[in-house]
């Protein structure tokens, strides 16, 4: 009687056990089901939070300040404003105007007729601020106004002047065999002189503050919405 009783309990005991068992596996499964959709509603809300500004979009910017050829460098940086919103295609906002464009240039060189009378100019764009925040930009730049400063005779062209000068002297002498020979050779020399420094003399890149800028994606920009 008593072992009967003994497995009795026993018996009860372990169906209490399983049902137990079941409730939590059924609550396990809730759990896991919960999480993933807690998952795939915080991949939504990061989803629905960026905003897209597809290839081939086109974005105006100004020139915050100046820069030429005489006294920048390539590798320096500079910066231009955004001149007004930028949308995606559904009409947000993006890119909001005076936001901060960061540029470098790349190269910088001035002109003369003896190598390259335009001189040279490239910039490339770097990023942009958006919210504080700065994202990577690749596009292509439109050709940048400039104009074509000439810089004057400079010691390395007046050096020129002079070498002219003499040689005209001496071929003057040769030429002539007289004082007065010399003087015009020396003329002469001298005309050819200025020409050549003329020839040589640098002009100078220039770009002025307020330069407006245009660039296009070619890829896609993603920004965070605020």
């Amino acid at each position: 009687m008593t072992k009967s009783i003994s497995l009795g309990i026993l018996v009860l005991a372990m169906a209490a056990c399983g049902t137990a068992a079941a409730k939590q596996g059924v609550s396990d499964s809730a759990g896991g089901d919960s999480a993933t959709r807690a998952t795939s509603a915080s991949t939504a809300a990061r989803i629905s939070s960026a905003r897209l500004l597809a290839l081939g979009t086109r974005i105006n910017a100004t020139l915050e300040s100046g820069f030429t050829s005489r006294t920048d460098k390539a590798g320096q940086t500079v910066t231009a404003a955004v001149r007004s919103d930028v949308r995606d295609a559904r009409g947000n906002v993006v890119v909001p105007s005076g936001s901060m464009v960061t540029l470098t240039i790349e190269t910088l060189d001035p002109g003369n007729d003896q190598i390259r009378p335009e001189g040279r100019l490239a910039l490339v764009v770097n990023s942009v601020a958006v919210n504080g925040h700065s994202y990577p930009v690749a596009a292509q730049l439109s050709p940048v106004t400039h104009q074509l400063v000439g810089r004057g005779i400079t010691k390395d062209e007046v050096a020129r002047v002079g070498a002219g000068t003499a040689i005209g002297a001496v071929a003057g002498q040769v030429i002539g065999k007289s004082t007065k020979a010399t003087v015009i050779g020396g003329a002469a020399g001298a005309v050819v002189g200025t020409a050549v420094a003329a020839h040589y003399a640098y002009r100078d890149v220039v770009v002025a503050a307020g330069t407006p800028i245009t660039f296009t994606l070619s890829r896609a920009l993603t920004v965070a919405n605020k």
